[in-house]
């Protein structure tokens, strides 16, 4: 049996939970271990470590947090899994007016196909509902990702370049329009 039919048989055991400024090391643990799960393959180490250090840092995620940002965790029996990360006021140049951006959403990979990131991305949409779009930033050449935002009715309005440790990496950059969620 593969690892994949065994997680997605666990899937019942995954719950998705609002995330507090308390729950800060627990987002901190995920968002290291999905972030260097899925680019030290392609980031170079010390870059790798240096972005970790300072964007994935509690004290970082719980600072967000106590300012506005909204987050969730999913979870198996309280050991984190994944986590998805909104901010109201985005970093995004292409920003405007009443956007908001999606800053984190990783579920680790073998926990991928278990729809853990459609329950996340469900509360993120939940909690962006009355602002105007929903932005994010995508490296360029993560086309799993990109396929999934795209189904999600993302469409691509720019690019930017992303800095992780001192090291530059092209993004594109996506949005939402969240004014078409309310029409009948």
């Amino acid at each position: 049996m593969s690892v994949s039919a065994v997680d997605r048989s666990h899937a019942d055991r995954i719950t998705v939970r609002e995330a507090s400024v308390d729950d800060a090391e627990l987002l901190s643990l995920v968002s290291d271990a999905t972030f260097l799960e899925t680019f030290a393959h392609e980031i170079p180490g010390e870059a790798m470590l240096a972005h970790c250090r300072e964007k994935h840092a509690p004290e970082f995620l719980a600072r967000l947090l106590a300012n506005g940002a909204c987050g969730w965790l999913a979870e198996i029996e309280g050991t984190p899994i994944g986590y998805a990360l909104l901010i109201p006021r985005p970093e995004l140049d292409a920003a405007i007016e009443g956007d908001v951006e999606l800053k984190k959403i990783y579920v680790l990979s073998r926990f991928q196909g278990t729809g853990t990131a459609q329950r996340l991305f469900a509360e993120v949409l939940c909690a962006a509902a009355g602002n105007k779009r929903l932005l994010l930033g995508v490296k360029d050449d993560n086309h799993r990702a990109i396929s999934f935002y795209k189904r999600q009715g993302f469409e691509i309005i720019g690019t930017r370049r992303f800095d992780v440790g001192g090291a530059l990496y092209d993004d594109l950059v996506f949005a939402r329009d969240l004014t078409l969620e309310n029409t009948p």
